[in-house]
């Protein structure tokens, strides 16, 4: 009995052996929900008319990135879908604009973050000459793990008292993949007329944003935000509703602007200036009318260059 038990579990991890070389060399498919969210990104960026680095410049990232999230290699972040949304959502070539798009792109970036991840793979070979490597490779694990049964069978045959230790011995752990740790992505530095069009939270300009003018009306609030440092501005509203609009307008330069969309607070890009009195805030109110901060928060003073 206890030949024949110690038989079974050696064949038993024998054909184990056999079952992982059969998958040896395999490459986990990318989930549907991560190409699919690609795919979305992609038609986001064509709509606008706009290249991959020129929208990786809009986003600040970089033009192999935008490459692999519309490729479906890289799960993007959800603050970096909203920002794609937001480039597309102000280009005057889109024209059709769709909020259910947006709230299906980030539904589908929860699915892809539960999706088994594919290691990323840069091979320096032709695609045809790895997948021979691979199969080959497939083949001798097979063979090596053939050959294992035979000689587990002609090492049990020949013991006539097996030890159930030794049983034990054939049998094989399993090994824990480690996932890759997420890529954080670094912060931006611009100044003046280079921070024009970014969003504040990608860049190093919200550390040290001060609020120096504030206004209130329609149950709304405005804000206009100031980074000493980066010598840019951008408007802020608060306690607003999907369809208000919140701008800035510098003294030299293109108006900024942002549509609520979720939500009730919403704010714009930058755009340069020297003194926060280089730049106006206003909120439109839907269907109520516009608030502008015009009341200086005196308490922040200090802070503005001089």
């Amino acid at each position: 009995m206890a030949l024949t038990w110690g038989y079974t579990r050696l064949v038993r991890a024998a054909m184990d052996v056999q079952r992982e070389a059969g998958v040896q060399g395999e490459q986990q498919p990318e989930g549907a929900a991560r190409a699919e969210l690609g795919k979305l990104l992609a038609r986001w960026r064509t709509e606008c008319g706009l290249s991959q680095t020129r929208l990786a410049s809009k986003v600040h990232s970089n033009q192999p990135t935008i490459s692999r999230w519309e490729k479906g290699q890289l799960l993007p972040s959800a603050e970096a879908i909203e920002a794609v949304w937001h480039v597309r959502s102000t280009s005057e070539r889109a024209h059709r604009l769709d909020e259910e798009e947006l709230q299906q792109a980030l539904l589908l970036r929860r699915h892809a973050g539960a999706e088994p991840k594919a290691r990323p793979q840069e091979p320096s070979q032709p695609a045809p000459k790895a997948a021979q490597q691979a199969k080959k490779r497939r083949w001798v694990w097979a063979a090596v793990a053939t050959a294992c049964v035979a000689v587990i069978a002609a090492v049990v045959t020949v013991w006539a008292t097996g030890d159930d230790d030794s049983a034990q011995a054939g049998e094989q752990g399993s090994t824990a993949s480690a996932l890759p740790s997420p890529t954080v992505a670094a912060t931006a530095t611009c100044a003046g007329a280079t921070c024009a069009s970014m969003e504040p939270a990608a860049t190093i300009c919200a550390k040290d944003a001060v609020t120096a003018y504030v206004g209130r009306n329609y149950g709304a609030t405005v804000e206009l935000r100031y980074s000493p440092h980066c010598r840019a501005a951008w408007a802020k509203m608060s306690r607003t509703s999907p369809g208000d609009r919140v701008l800035i307008t510098p003294k030299k330069g293109t108006t900024e602007e942002y549509r609520q969309r979720t939500g009730y607070d919403a704010h714009t890009p930058m755009v340069p200036a020297a003194r926060p009195e280089d730049a106006q805030a206003c909120a439109h109110i839907q269907d109520r009318g516009t608030v502008c901060a015009t009341t200086p928060v005196t308490a922040i003073a200090a802070a503005s260059p001089s």
